[in-house]
Protein backbone atom coordinates (compact mmCIF):
# COMPACT_ATOMS: atom_id res chain seq x y z
CA UNK A 1 0.00 0.00 0.00
CA UNK A 2 1.22 3.83 -0.56
CA UNK A 3 3.28 4.50 2.13
CA UNK A 4 2.48 8.30 0.91
CA UNK A 5 -1.16 8.18 1.23
CA UNK A 6 -1.51 6.63 4.47
CA UNK A 7 1.02 8.74 5.53
CA UNK A 8 -1.05 11.65 4.88
CA UNK A 9 -4.20 9.95 6.09
CA UNK A 10 -2.51 9.93 9.62
CA UNK A 11 -0.97 13.41 9.11
CA UNK A 12 -3.99 15.16 8.35
CA UNK A 13 -5.82 13.04 11.16
CA UNK A 14 -3.54 13.98 13.83
CA UNK A 15 -3.48 17.73 12.87
CA UNK A 16 -7.74 17.74 12.45
CA UNK A 17 -7.98 16.04 15.87
CA UNK A 18 -5.57 18.57 18.01
CA UNK A 19 -7.25 21.44 16.05
CA UNK A 20 -10.80 20.53 17.13
CA UNK A 21 -11.46 16.73 16.97
CA UNK A 22 -15.15 16.94 18.03
CA UNK A 23 -16.14 18.97 15.26
CA UNK A 24 -13.80 16.39 12.12
CA UNK A 25 -16.08 13.63 14.06
CA UNK A 26 -18.95 15.13 13.69
CA UNK A 27 -19.18 19.05 11.85
CA UNK A 28 -22.43 19.06 12.41
CA UNK A 29 -21.88 21.90 15.39
CA UNK A 30 -18.20 23.59 15.23
CA UNK A 31 -18.12 23.97 19.08
CA UNK A 32 -19.87 20.99 20.57
CA UNK A 33 -21.32 20.72 24.41
CA UNK A 34 -19.76 17.41 25.40
CA UNK A 35 -23.01 15.69 26.69
CA UNK A 36 -24.58 16.84 23.34
CA UNK A 37 -21.52 15.62 21.48
CA UNK A 38 -21.59 11.77 23.20
CA UNK A 39 -25.37 12.10 22.94
CA UNK A 40 -25.55 13.05 19.41
CA UNK A 41 -23.79 9.38 19.10
CA UNK A 42 -25.75 7.34 21.01
CA UNK A 43 -28.87 8.97 18.28
CA UNK A 44 -26.47 7.25 15.73
CA UNK A 45 -26.42 3.96 17.20
CA UNK A 46 -30.04 3.81 17.53
CA UNK A 47 -31.03 4.53 14.31
CA UNK A 48 -27.97 2.57 12.44
CA UNK A 49 -27.05 -0.19 14.74
CA UNK A 50 -29.99 -0.77 16.99
CA UNK A 51 -32.20 -0.94 13.78
CA UNK A 52 -29.89 -3.75 12.38
CA UNK A 53 -30.08 -5.86 15.38
CA UNK A 54 -31.81 -8.75 13.53
CA UNK A 55 -29.14 -8.81 10.42
CA UNK A 56 -26.36 -8.53 13.88
CA UNK A 57 -27.44 -11.42 16.03
CA UNK A 58 -28.75 -13.98 13.62
CA UNK A 59 -31.95 -13.47 15.56
CA UNK A 60 -30.77 -15.90 18.11
CA UNK A 61 -27.95 -14.59 20.08
CA UNK A 62 -27.79 -11.33 22.45
CA UNK A 63 -25.35 -8.45 21.43
CA UNK A 64 -23.42 -8.78 25.10
CA UNK A 65 -22.37 -12.21 23.59
CA UNK A 66 -21.06 -10.63 20.69
CA UNK A 67 -17.66 -8.89 19.80
CA UNK A 68 -17.68 -5.78 17.40
CA UNK A 69 -15.10 -3.91 15.56
CA UNK A 70 -15.74 -0.23 15.28
CA UNK A 71 -13.34 1.25 11.92
CA UNK A 72 -12.89 5.07 12.74
CA UNK A 73 -13.91 5.52 16.20
CA UNK A 74 -12.15 8.70 16.50
CA UNK A 75 -12.69 10.45 20.33
CA UNK A 76 -15.16 7.40 21.34
CA UNK A 77 -18.20 9.75 20.24
CA UNK A 78 -20.14 6.29 19.53
CA UNK A 79 -18.00 3.70 20.90
CA UNK A 80 -19.02 4.31 24.21
CA UNK A 81 -22.61 3.65 23.56
CA UNK A 82 -22.14 0.38 21.63
CA UNK A 83 -20.12 -0.35 24.52
CA UNK A 84 -23.25 -0.70 26.27
CA UNK A 85 -25.10 -2.76 23.54
CA UNK A 86 -22.17 -5.39 22.64
CA UNK A 87 -20.03 -7.70 24.85
CA UNK A 88 -16.49 -6.06 23.85
CA UNK A 89 -15.97 -3.15 21.15
CA UNK A 90 -12.15 -2.78 19.20
CA UNK A 91 -12.03 0.41 17.95
CA UNK A 92 -9.43 1.04 15.55
CA UNK A 93 -8.09 4.99 13.99
CA UNK A 94 -5.37 5.64 11.70
CA UNK A 95 -4.48 9.26 13.88
CA UNK A 96 -2.81 8.83 17.46
CA UNK A 97 -4.16 11.81 18.78
CA UNK A 98 -8.02 10.76 18.30
CA UNK A 99 -7.15 7.36 19.89
CA UNK A 100 -5.69 9.38 22.47
CA UNK A 101 -8.75 11.61 23.62
CA UNK A 102 -10.60 8.04 22.82
CA UNK A 103 -8.74 6.51 25.73
CA UNK A 104 -9.85 9.43 27.90
CA UNK A 105 -13.07 9.25 27.03
CA UNK A 106 -13.84 5.41 27.60
CA UNK A 107 -11.55 5.17 30.70
CA UNK A 108 -14.45 4.15 33.15
CA UNK A 109 -15.47 0.93 30.32
CA UNK A 110 -13.60 -2.28 30.90
CA UNK A 111 -15.00 -4.01 27.69
CA UNK A 112 -13.51 -1.40 24.97
CA UNK A 113 -10.32 -1.95 23.47
CA UNK A 114 -8.34 0.79 21.42
CA UNK A 115 -6.19 0.70 18.67
CA UNK A 116 -3.99 2.65 16.78
CA UNK A 117 -4.03 1.71 12.88
CA UNK A 118 -2.30 1.72 9.85
CA UNK A 119 -4.75 3.18 7.55
CA UNK A 120 -5.31 0.42 5.23
CA UNK A 121 -5.17 -3.21 7.47
CA UNK A 122 -6.41 -4.44 10.69
CA UNK A 123 -2.95 -5.72 11.88
CA UNK A 124 -2.87 -7.29 15.52
CA UNK A 125 -5.96 -8.28 15.14
CA UNK A 126 -6.78 -12.27 14.99
CA UNK A 127 -8.51 -13.90 12.13
CA UNK A 128 -11.99 -14.85 12.67
CA UNK A 129 -12.83 -13.00 16.13
CA UNK A 130 -15.26 -10.39 15.55
CA UNK A 131 -19.12 -10.84 14.98
CA UNK A 132 -19.89 -7.23 13.52
CA UNK A 133 -18.04 -4.93 11.63
CA UNK A 134 -19.01 -1.22 11.62
CA UNK A 135 -18.34 2.24 10.07
CA UNK A 136 -19.92 5.57 10.38
CA UNK A 137 -18.53 8.72 8.26
CA UNK A 138 -15.11 7.19 7.78
CA UNK A 139 -14.96 5.63 4.53
CA UNK A 140 -16.04 8.79 2.88
CA UNK A 141 -13.17 10.46 3.79
CA UNK A 142 -10.40 7.60 2.39
CA UNK A 143 -8.82 8.87 -1.01
CA UNK A 144 -7.81 5.54 -3.04
CA UNK A 145 -10.25 2.50 -3.96
CA UNK A 146 -7.36 0.35 -3.07
CA UNK A 147 -7.21 1.45 0.48
CA UNK A 148 -11.21 0.65 0.97
CA UNK A 149 -10.11 -3.03 -0.96
CA UNK A 150 -7.71 -3.52 1.87
CA UNK A 151 -9.62 -2.34 4.93
CA UNK A 152 -12.47 -4.95 3.51
CA UNK A 153 -10.44 -7.75 2.29
CA UNK A 154 -8.87 -7.27 6.58
CA UNK A 155 -12.87 -6.95 7.84
CA UNK A 156 -13.56 -10.10 5.70
CA UNK A 157 -10.09 -11.74 7.68
CA UNK A 158 -10.90 -11.04 11.18
CA UNK A 159 -14.68 -11.52 11.11
CA UNK A 160 -16.50 -14.48 12.01
CA UNK A 161 -18.10 -16.99 9.21
CA UNK A 162 -21.75 -15.22 8.79
CA UNK A 163 -20.36 -12.13 10.11
CA UNK A 164 -21.83 -8.35 8.96
CA UNK A 165 -20.05 -5.83 7.91
CA UNK A 166 -22.32 -2.36 7.82
CA UNK A 167 -20.36 0.59 6.71
CA UNK A 168 -20.65 3.57 4.31
CA UNK A 169 -18.80 4.87 1.39
CA UNK A 170 -18.92 8.11 -0.64
CA UNK A 171 -21.80 7.04 -3.33
CA UNK A 172 -21.90 10.47 -5.29
CA UNK A 173 -19.31 9.47 -7.90
CA UNK A 174 -19.65 13.21 -9.88
CA UNK A 175 -17.47 14.26 -6.94
CA UNK A 176 -14.04 16.08 -7.95
CA UNK A 177 -11.33 15.15 -6.01
CA UNK A 178 -7.56 13.60 -6.04
CA UNK A 179 -5.49 11.40 -3.45
CA UNK A 180 -4.48 14.58 -1.85
CA UNK A 181 -7.84 14.89 -0.34
CA UNK A 182 -8.03 13.59 2.69
CA UNK A 183 -11.56 15.08 3.46
CA UNK A 184 -13.26 13.91 0.00
CA UNK A 185 -12.85 10.41 -0.21
CA UNK A 186 -12.83 8.40 -3.48
CA UNK A 187 -16.65 7.85 -4.86
CA UNK A 188 -17.87 4.47 -5.19
CA UNK A 189 -20.16 3.54 -7.66
CA UNK A 190 -22.82 0.99 -7.33
CA UNK A 191 -21.02 -1.42 -10.14
CA UNK A 192 -17.77 -0.99 -7.41
CA UNK A 193 -19.57 -1.55 -4.46
CA UNK A 194 -20.47 -5.18 -6.15
CA UNK A 195 -17.31 -5.49 -7.34
CA UNK A 196 -15.62 -4.33 -3.79
CA UNK A 197 -17.54 -6.60 -1.81
CA UNK A 198 -16.62 -9.57 -4.25
CA UNK A 199 -12.97 -9.38 -4.27
CA UNK A 200 -12.84 -9.06 -0.37
CA UNK A 201 -14.89 -12.05 -0.45
CA UNK A 202 -18.26 -10.80 0.55
CA UNK A 203 -21.73 -11.11 -0.41
CA UNK A 204 -23.50 -7.77 -0.80
CA UNK A 205 -26.25 -8.37 1.54
CA UNK A 206 -28.00 -5.03 0.81
CA UNK A 207 -27.29 -1.32 0.06
CA UNK A 208 -29.07 1.82 0.63
CA UNK A 209 -28.39 5.78 -0.81
CA UNK A 210 -26.15 4.96 -3.93
CA UNK A 211 -25.07 8.26 -5.61
CA UNK A 212 -25.29 9.69 -2.41
CA UNK A 213 -22.55 10.52 0.19
CA UNK A 214 -24.36 8.27 2.66
CA UNK A 215 -23.90 4.88 1.01
CA UNK A 216 -24.29 2.50 3.03
CA UNK A 217 -23.46 -1.51 2.05
CA UNK A 218 -24.28 -4.44 4.28
CA UNK A 219 -21.11 -7.15 3.66
CA UNK A 220 -22.06 -10.56 4.57
CA UNK A 221 -19.18 -12.76 5.11
CA UNK A 222 -19.86 -16.40 3.79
Amino acid sequence: MDAEILNKMRADWNGRAKENAQYYVQNEKEQWDRRDFFRSGEINVANEVMTDMVAICGGRRSPLDLRMLEIGCGVGRMTRMLARIFGHVTGVDISEEMIRQARENTADLDNVDLVVGDGCTLAGLPDASYDFAYSFIVFQHIPAYRVIASYCREVNRVLKPRGLFKFQVQGYTELKRNEDDTWLGHPVSAREAKRLAEESGFALERQEGAGTQWYWLWFRKP
